[in-house]
């Protein structure tokens, strides 16, 4: 298994390698790796729940039943993107929440959300794939 200094060298260069839409990566790893004390194991965890529920909470703001219910989606998403330092992700959401819903602007500002949150996850893949492969290469030559 590869050790955690290892694991934060491979993730630092996948983050450098990044060439997202920005040419800067959709979190800030700096940031993300002080709110997990610096806990590869618990950065992985947070960032796959990201991953995991951003995409269901845009939705759910898309189509609330009532206004209550697309603020405390939005609120979610926000938190969930501050906590990771998807900072974009965070913005777009803080812009929408003091938007009309029924706008223009809002259904742009939700297409914008979900291409940020969509291009979150595949930082997220790319940022771990290395390991899967180091694994494999280390796990091959034993």
């Amino acid at each position: 298994m590869i050790g955690e200094t290892s694991e934060r060298r491979i993730a630092t260069a996948a983050a450098v390698a990044y060439e997202g839409p920005e040419r800067r990566a959709p979190i800030d790893l700096v940031h993300l790796a002080r709110q997990t004390f610096g806990s590869i194991e618990l950065e992985r965890e947070v960032l796959r729940l990201f991953v995991e529920h951003g995409a269901g909470l845009v939705a759910e703001a898309t189509r609330p039943e009532t206004l209550a219910r697309r603020d405390a989606a939005l609120h979610r998403l926000k938190g969930s993107a501050s906590g990771i330092g998807a900072r974009r992700v965070a913005a777009l959401v803080e812009l929408l929440e003091a938007t009309a819903p029924e706008t223009p602007d809002a259904a742009a500002l939700i297409g914008d959300l979900a291409a940020a949150v969509e291009e979150v996850a595949r930082f997220v893949d790319r940022l771990f794939a290395p390991k899967a492969a180091d694994e494999g290469r280390l796990r091959n030559r034993a």
